[in-house]
This record gives C-alpha cells, structure tokens and sequence, in this order.
C-alpha cells in the first residue's frame, strides 16, 4: 500500500501554534532555530506543501520473520507455532501431506468448530486446529504408539486435544471439521463412514499422482471438492457440504 507524505515548513512560533489545532500526528523531519520541517499523511488546509512524497507501507509480516538464535526460536505473535517430538509417529510437518493439511487448514477452518483428526500419527494436525481455535478436538489412531505421541505433543503445546486408540467406525459423533491424512486403499474402505462424520468441511490428503486423485474423487458422494492443492506429485483435497 503506498501512501502521500505531505511535507511541510513553518516558523517555530507557527508550528508549535499549529499543534494545538491538529487531531492526528506529526512526524518531526528535521528542526533549526527558525524553522521546523515536518510532514503529515493528509493535506494541510491552507498551507502549500515543499514536498510531497509516495511512502510504501510494509506490512510486519514482510519484515519481521522468525529467527534462531541457538536453542531459542523467536516467531512473531501472528504465527503458530506447533512443537512437535522426533518420534516414530507420522506426522512432523515434513511429509508434503502433512503440510499440504496444514496449509488447508489455515486456509479454511474457522474458530469455534469441532474436529476430527482420522489416523492423527503425532497429533499434529489436531493441534494446529485447537491452536486455531476449536472447540472440541478428537484424533484418533489405531496405532498405540501415535496415540502416545499425541498426548505428549498436546501437553507440550499446552493444548487439550482427545487422543484416542480407535477405529473411525467406532466414532458416533459428528464434527464441523474432518481432517484425514491416509492412503488411497483405506480411503476406498472408510471414506462412507468418513463421509458422515463432519457437517461442514473436510480435508483428505495422503494421495499420490493423478491417478489416484481421480479415484479418490469417484469416492466422494454428497459433497463438493471446492479446493485441491498439489505439492510434489501428493494431492490434498478440501470439501464442503
């Protein structure tokens, strides 16, 4: 965004009179015993202006990025941060899979709304939902050893997400928001029952190449893909009701 910078000089007496009547700021250029340069972002009435100046506005996030500086990592406020352990579990936010979730996430998930997180591995996509601000958050997995991870990661990210050993069909509620990282073959068996258990969006990601986006979407039955990211030959697909 570029914005005019009106630049203004006056006698000390003037100016230090004109302060008194002026609502907004005033940026002090430069100051001498006979006068004082200044400027203001909107036109002054009845004063000519020596200069007026185009002014590019950079936005904080343009600038201000996150650094390291040995074991402290220093982010901006506007950012997430998701601390995850290295462990066996899928799921470091590495995988284009899993960052293809989380860029839909971010993109489509809105504060207030229940989740589900099918096959969670180390819980991070449920945590970067409850870190968005949902309600209730459930990840499930049949695997104990996510199970674990996950409630380790949501207690180091100070965050109260349910890790549950379960099988999806097991699952009788149902959810605003579904987020599934799988594979195509288990997509074939679950994605009925995956289908009935979020009432808004839904993520599904873990497919690879063309192929198997074509065959995911013949699966889809009462919803509507409204977005599909790609990212090194893995396909993530985000659906409405």
């Amino acid at each position: 965004m570029v914005y005019k910078k009106f630049v203004y000089r006056l006698s000390p007496e003037d100016f230090y009179e004109l302060l008194t009547t002026l609502k907004g700021g005033v940026e002090i250029l430069s100051e001498g015993e006979a006068f004082v340069e200044f400027a203001l972002y909107e036109p002054l009435e009845g004063f000519e202006p020596i200069n007026v100046l185009e002014v590019k506005v950079v936005k904080p996030q343009e600038v201000f990025k996150p650094f390291r500086v040995k074991d402290f990592l220093v982010v901006p406020q506007w950012l997430v941060p998701l601390h995850i352990r290295q462990a066996s579990a899928f799921g470091t936010g590495l995988h284009p899979t899993t960052r293809l979730c989380l860029e839909l996430i971010s993109e489509y998930f809105h504060e207030g709304w229940s989740a589900l997180d099918v096959g969670t591995g180390t819980g991070i996509l449920a945590i970067a939902m409850k870190k968005k601000g949902a309600g209730k958050v459930l990840a499930i997995d049949i695997d104990p050893t996510a199970v674990e991870e996950c409630m380790k990661n949501a207690s180091s990210n100070c965050v109260e997400v349910e890790c549950k050993l379960t099988d999806l069909r097991d699952i009788r509620e149902n959810f605003d928001f579904l987020v599934a990282n799988l594979e195509l073959k288990i997509f074939k068996e679950l994605t009925p029952k995956l289908l009935r258990t979020f009432k808004k969006r839904a993520v599904f990601s873990g497919l690879y190449g063309k192929e198997e986006l074509r065959e995911f979407k013949k699966l889809l039955v009462g919803v509507r893909p409204v977005r599909i990211k790609r990212r090194q030959g893995w396909y993530a697909l985000l659906v409405e009701r």
